[in-house]
């Protein structure tokens, strides 16, 4: 059976934990199937401490991977959710603004322009 789990890593009073799709016969720092994220619960920033894959995460328990608790607590903490029977484990791509493409077209005023070259 495949688990999401922790795999500890960091040192001693800084720990960091990577979260991965592992076999659930190997060890706690055994080899991943896939990296999906990690947890970092040091930082003082309550939303940068877990960075996860969302869209692989889904995958995983779509196919029926089993988190442990401390990762369902993380999962339900970030709102993630195994996909309902008929919906796709792929969340849509939110569609891009084209007004954030226009500003990008544009010479940028810092750049001085050249002299136009004279002929004599």
């Amino acid at each position: 059976m495949v688990r999401i789990r922790m795999k500890s890593f960091g040192r001693r009073h800084r720990p960091f934990f990577r979260i991965c799709a592992m076999d659930s016969r190997t060890g706690r720092d055994g080899r991943a199937i896939e990296e999906l994220g990690h947890y970092d619960p040091m930082v003082r920033n309550t939303d940068a401490r877990t960075v996860l894959d969302v869209n692989r995460t889904r995958y995983w328990l779509s196919v029926g991977a089993q988190p442990s608790e401390k990762v369902q607590s993380l999962l339900n903490r970030l709102g993630i959710k195994k996909p309902a029977n008929g919906e796709h484990w792929q969340l849509p791509e939110p569609p891009a603004a084209p007004a954030a493409a226009a500003p990008a077209a544009a010479p940028s005023p810092t750049a001085p322009a050249a002299p136009a070259p004279t002929q004599s």
